[in-house]
């Protein structure tokens, strides 16, 4: 036989047997909880600000990261952390780094991520996991963990219809006294660090009675039987113990380290600066059989619930909007019983994702004449100077806010996306917020991105067909995309895959 045929049978049979490979959920295993929260003199900030519930906005990515650190940094007893991107960057190594220090303290860590973007992490992380106060737990693992990103989703392919089904959540849990959540993932572009293109996000800062439900969230998805223990997956080998990569991060993970720690008298402006609210918890409850039979849609039910109330306004946020159908109906009842919508999203050039917008171009004409008022972010936007360094002033800016105003009263902050990822196929959590002060606030830094010269407004002319409105006049094609991007669009507009965006 032929070398080349040994190769292709070998390689044929490496898949086949991959293919038999599977995880178990572990449902035995004793339930871990959140540890009590810290005594408030650790926190000597945050004294007599404890007995309500107060919420900081962190609408830039610069100020979201230092308050991140310091948190990180002021840690007594506990951290908890979940999230779906944390790449090995600036940013990325950097809350590594003050993750560690913590631990090193004594701090108990645990951190839940997700498993789409772990290919060639497990050996980094079962070494950080090896620390007496580190523990990480995968959601939702890949059988087959070797090899790039291609050959493992090729060998995975058997259990497509599992991991298909992602922890899209967001949330970071300080001593049971201080939480952030909303949209970031920790990776440069997420803060405004990216050479290339970084995005436009939002989060919110938390203390109050409230922690603690944010802390039983956490250990919900926790304990959920198909959150697997790092050194309970298949070994990738390697050399590196929790010893080698401390030197490593001492060498490798510096950006980012003269940040300022928080005084107590730092936190205390802060929380007293934060606007008090009257909060609903909104999360999809993560699988007990397996993820690709139960169903997240509980937050999807709950915030379109809320949109049938709106009486005069409301503003959807979204970095990805493609309306499912429960979704395109409530606004289409919305803007028939007189209700103001408006939709501000990414444009072409401002999305990372161009399958995504092929999918929500589709649906501008409809919403269109069905009322709603459309906002693009351009990716030159004259507000660049809010969200990105200094030094990379140049770069792209794209939408990554996943949020909702309604009317004068209330408003809606977590993971979710408008699209039918966030709200058929992954986990979410949300915050459904009673503030008017807050929620005033947050209409304030909108209208900034809604200006023309941030954002254009697409509208249907006589002809029904779609014009871009800004600064310079109307245009015809999408702008600023290249004729090649839009070529691009239109053809991911012709593939049936808009139930995985």
């Amino acid at each position: 036989m032929p070398r080349y045929l040994h190769i292709i049978l070998a390689s044929v049979l490496s898949l086949l047997l991959a293919a038999c490979a599977s995880i178990d959920p572990q449902r035995e295993r004793p339930a871990e909880v959140a540890l009590s929260a810290a005594p408030v003199a650790s926190w000597p900030g945050l004294e007599g600000l404890t007995h309500e519930n107060r919420m900081v906005p962190l609408n830039r990515g610069a100020p979201g990261l230092h308050w991140r650190v310091r948190a990180l940094r002021d840690a007594t007893r506990s951290i908890d952390l979940q999230t779906f991107i944390w790449k090995a960057d600036g940013v990325g190594l950097a809350l590594v780094r003050e993750v560690v220090a913590a631990a090193e303290r004594g701090v108990r860590v645990r951190v839940l991520l997700d498993d789409s973007f772990l290919v060639h992490a497990d050996e980094a992380l079962q070494a950080l996991s090896q620390h007496t106060n580190i523990s990480y737990r995968i959601y939702n693992p890949a059988a087959q963990r070797g090899g790039g990103l291609a050959l493992r989703e090729l060998e995975n392919l058997n259990d497509f219809a599992r991991i298909n089904h992602r922890m899209h959540n967001k949330l970071m849990v300080v001593d049971g006294r201080i939480a952030i959540m909303g949209g970031r993932n920790l990776a440069d572009e997420y803060y405004g660090y990216e050479t290339e293109h970084n995005f436009r996000d939002f989060e919110l800062l938390l203390t109050g009675p409230f922690v603690s439900e944010l802390s039983e969230v956490f250990d919900l998805y926790w304990n959920d039987p198909w959150s697997l223990p790092v050194e309970d997956l298949q070994s990738t080998g390697g050399q590196w113990d929790f010893a080698a990569i401390d030197a490593w991060l001492q060498t490798h993970a510096t950006e980012h380290i003269f940040l300022s720690d928080a005084t107590a008298a730092d936190w205390a402006a802060l929380v007293s600066q934060g606007l008090p609210a009257q909060i609903q918890l909104l999360v999809d409850a993560p699988p007990d059989n397996s993820p690709d039979l139960d169903a997240p849609v509980q937050l999807a039910r709950e915030l379109v619930a809320r949109m049938d109330e709106v009486e005069r306004d409301m503003i959807l946020v979204s970095a990805y909007f493609i309306p499912t159908e429960p979704l395109t109906d409530a606004i289409e009842r919305a803007t028939a019983r007189g209700v103001r919508v408006r939709i501000f999203t990414n444009s072409l050039g401002a999305n990372n994702h161009v399958s995504a917008h092929a999918a929500y171009a589709a649906h501008r004409p409809s919403l269109l004449k069905a009322g709603a008022e459309i906002y693009e972010l351009r990716p030159d936007a004259s507000s660049r100077h809010l969200y990105l360094d200094p030094a990379v002033m140049n770069a792209r800016l794209g939408l990554h806010e996943k949020g909702a105003l309604f009317d004068e009263c209330c408003l809606f902050v977590g993971s979710a996306n408008l699209d039918p990822r966030s709200l058929r196929l992954n986990t979410e959590i949300g915050l459904l917020i009673d503030s008017p002060p807050l929620n005033a606030r947050l209409r304030q830094l909108l209208a900034t991105d809604l200006l023309p010269a941030n954002a254009w407004k697409v509208e249907l002319d006589q002809r029904d067909e779609l014009v871009w409105i800004g600064p310079e006049g109307k245009q015809r094609h999408t702008p600023p995309a290249s004729f090649y991007l839009r070529a691009e669009s239109w053809f991911f507009g012709l593939l049936p895959i808009e139930g995985q965006m």
